[in-house]
């Protein structure tokens, strides 16, 4: 039982580090609370408790009583995700990132004031206070964007290969738009498109989506490494 135990907590801090790079946090950051861990990892609070207190030994974090933790340093090395887990997800993801590059390149010549607008409060929809409660309303408000933005376009098809597409990648997309600094960048990234777009910069808002895909590509391979673990299943 000891054995087991400690094995799980190995596994936890494993997977900590690799929340840490997915999140893209940097030292001085506040790492998620414990009751964040407990839920994406599925794991009890004593196994958390012990995974940080290895962490903080380590040097790697801080934990400050009453305010968190905090990211004292980075760690190496890191997981290989230049060579993705699966060579048909990286398909999809090489895919994604053509497709709505070529949307946003289109939706800046073509959407109208109304379609802006409906994009801006997609926007509104995504950064409402206590939404992170509800992991189903970040996620449709995530998709409401993308799809939108591709109706302003004015072309069906092109809508309907996004969706075929991103089809193969709910589940990884799922996660990282509820993983703590995922709703955050997807502000961010959806953010800098819908500026673009009002500017009517098409090299621009396709330059921006890229760098929009291209980050959720990064947490969604960092995610893979986590869950495909030789050892993921987990006891309380």
């Amino acid at each position: 039982m000891h054995l087991r135990a400690k094995k799980l907590t190995e596994l936890l801090i494993d997977e900590i580090k690799v929340l840490i790079e997915a999140d893209s946090l940097q030292p001085g950051d506040k790492i998620p609370t414990e009751q964040e861990l407990m839920r994406i990892f599925k794991v009890s609070r004593t196994c958390v408790r012990e995974a940080l207190s290895v962490l903080r030994q380590e040097g790697i974090v801080d934990i400050i009583q009453g305010k968190g933790t905090f990211l004292k340093k980075h760690y190496t090395p890191l997981p290989n995700i230049d060579d993705p887990t699966s060579s048909g997800l990286a398909h999809f993801m090489e895919s994604r990132k053509i497709i709505e590059s070529s949307l946003a390149r289109l939706a800046a010549k073509r959407a109208s004031k109304t379609d802006l607008e409906a994009l801006e409060d997609s926007l509104r929809t995504l950064e409402a206070d206590g939404i992170d409660a509800f992991p189903e309303k970040v996620i449709q408000a995530d998709l409401d964007f993308h799809y939108l933005l591709a109706r302003s376009t004015g072309n069906p098809v092109l809508l309907h290969l996004l969706q075929e597409v991103d089809s193969h990648l709910q589940a990884g997309r799922s996660t990282t738009i509820t993983f703590p600094q995922g709703r955050k960048k997807a502000l961010e990234g959806h953010r800098r498109v819908l500026e673009a777009l009002r500017k009517k910069d098409p090299d621009e808002a396709a330059l921006q989506m890229t760098r929009h895909i291209e980050e959720i590509e990064k947490a969604q391979r960092f995610i893979a490494v986590l869950q495909t673990s030789p050892d993921k299943k987990r006891t309380e």
